[in-house]
């Protein structure tokens, strides 16, 4: 089980906090691009789940390209 404590410890290990003593924790000013990073990482990862269903299902590459379109709405 996770304490408070140790929760705390882990924002501020990881960047996503700054604790001053005696006034307590506020929120960091992240290094916006590593969090885009991180972002980036985890569409990426998602994007390669949905390739892999894709060739499995012998959907083709401009399929998917047409479909990311449509997702972005840049045709009707």
């Amino acid at each position: 089980m996770i304490t408070t404590k140790r929760a705390y410890e882990e924002l501020e290990k990881e960047g996503f906090i700054d604790t001053v003593e005696g006034k307590g924790s506020f929120v960091a000013m992240q290094n916006k691009e590593l969090l885009r990073e991180k972002k980036m990482k985890i569409v990426e990862e998602k994007m390669v789940e949905a390739v892999e269903e894709a060739r499995l299902l012998g959907i083709t590459r401009a399929e998917l390209e047409e479909m990311l379109a449509l997702l972005y709405g840049e045709k009707d």
